[in-house]
C-alpha cells in the first residue's frame, strides 16, 4: 500500500513538472518570425504606387505591384531600392545595379560580345509574344480599362509585331487569353509560354499596359505624342541575371535610337514566367491615362529597338 502511494506521488510530481515545463516554454519562447507578405495588388480605379526618395522627391509612379526590396533603374541608369512600403506609398534608397554574370566577366577582363544574350540558332531571328493580362485596354480610346477576353492590349502587341516583321524578324503573337485579371494569371499564361518556347525563339515578350498618371509615360518622338515603355524583370527566378542583361541592353539601344522612349527597368518580386527562359522580358507600354494610339506608336518604336538588339546579337 505504501509502495503504491509512493509510486502515485512520484508520477504525480513528474506530471506536474512536465506540464509546468511545457507552459513555461510556451510563455517564454517568442513566436516564429512571420514570412514577409508578398504584395500582388495591382493598382486600379485611379490608384497607383508612388515611390519617393528620403527627401520626398518622386522616383516612380506605377500600377505594377511594389514590394520591399524591389529595385528601379531610372532613365538615367540610377538605381533605387524600395526600403519601406505603406499602402500606395513607398520609400526607396539609392543602391547599385544588381551585378550579373556579364558584369563579373567584364570585371575579370574577359572579352564579350555586345550583349552576351544566348543565341538559339543560326536561322531566322524569331520572337514569341503573348499577353498575361489579356483584358487590359486603354480607356481614352476604348472607353474602358478592361475588356473581357481580348482587350486592346492585343492591338498594341500587333503594332510591336508589325514593326518586328518589317525589320525581317518573324513573330509568333499568341492570341491565347488568361483571364481573369488576378495574381493567378501568370500561372495560366505559363502554358502559353511553354507553347512559344517549342519554337526556340530568340526572345519572348509579355506585353502589358501600366496604370499611372499620363506624365509618367508621355513623350514626344519625331514630334508625335508617344507612350513610353517600362521593362520589368523578375528578381525571384534563376534567369534573373540573363534577363537583366537583356533588359539593360534593350534600354541602352533605345536610349540611343529613341531618346526618352524608355522609362527604365523595374526589378520586381516575382518571376513573371521569366524563370522559363533567359531572354524573357515584360514590357509595360503606356498607361490607362493615355490613348491606345500613342501606345501603338511606342510599340512600333520599341520594335525598331528590339530588332536592332537581336540582329546585333547574331553578328
Amino acid at each position: 500500500m505504501i509502495r503504491n502511494r509512493t509510486l502515485w506521488l512520484f508520477f504525480g510530481i513528474l506530471a506536474i513538472i512536465i506540464v509546468s515545463s511545457i507552459v513555461l516554454i510556451r510563455v517564454t519562447t517568442p513566436p516564429p518570425a512571420s514570412k514577409p507578405q508578398i504584395n500582388t495588388a495591382e493598382a486600379t480605379d485611379g490608384n497607383f504606387y508612388s515611390i519617393m526618395n528620403g527627401h520626398g522627391q518622386l522616383i516612380l509612379r506605377t500600377g505594377f505591384p511594389v514590394n520591399i526590396g524591389d529595385i528601379f533603374i531610372d532613365e538615367k541608369d540610377r538605381a533605387f531600392k524600395v526600403a519601406q512600403l505603406d499602402g500606395w506609398k513607398a520609400t526607396a534608397e539609392p543602391t547599385s545595379i544588381p551585378e550579373t554574370r556579364k558584369d563579373q566577366q567584364q570585371a575579370a577582363g574577359l572579352q564579350l560580345d555586345n550583349t552576351s544574350i544566348p543565341v538559339q540558332g543560326n536561322g531566322d531571328i524569331h520572337v514569341g509574344m503573348y499577353h498575361t493580362h489579356s483584358d487590359e485596354s486603354y480607356p481614352i480610346s476604348d472607353g474602358t480599362s478592361s475588356i473581357r477576353g481580348k482587350g486592346t492590349i492585343y492591338e498594341v502587341g500587333k503594332s510591336l509585331t508589325g514593326s518586328l516583321i518589317t525589320s525581317g524578324i518573324s513573330v509568333s503573337h499568341s492570341d491565347a487569353t488568361h483571364g481573369p485579371h488576378d495574381p493567378n494569371a501568370y500561372y495560366r499564361s505559363r502554358r502559353t509560354v511553354f507553347q512559344l518556347l517549342k519554337e526556340r525563339p530568340d526572345a519572348v515578350f509579355d506585353v502589358h499596359r501600366d496604370s499611372a498618371p499620363s506624365e509618367e509615360y508621355l513623350t514626344l518622338i519625331n514630334g508625335l505624342p508617344t507612350s513610353r515603355t517600362m521593362i520589368v524583370v523578375g528578381r525571384q527566378n534563376p534567369n534573373m541575371g540573363s534577363n537583366l542583361d537583356f533588359a539593360r541592353y534593350v534600354k541602352k539601344q533605345a536610349d540611343e535610337l529613341y531618346p526618352g522612349l524608355m522609362r527604365g527597368i523595374f526589378i520586381g518580386r516575382g518571376s513573371y514566367n521569366q524563370d522559363l527562359y533567359p531572354n524573357a522580358l515584360l514590357f509595360e507600354i503606356g498607361t490607362d491615362q493615355l490613348s491606345r494610339e500613342s501606345a501603338e506608336r511606342g510599340a512600333r518604336n520599341l520594335g525598331d529597338v528590339v530588332a536592332q538588339v537581336l540582329r546585333e546579337n547574331r553578328r
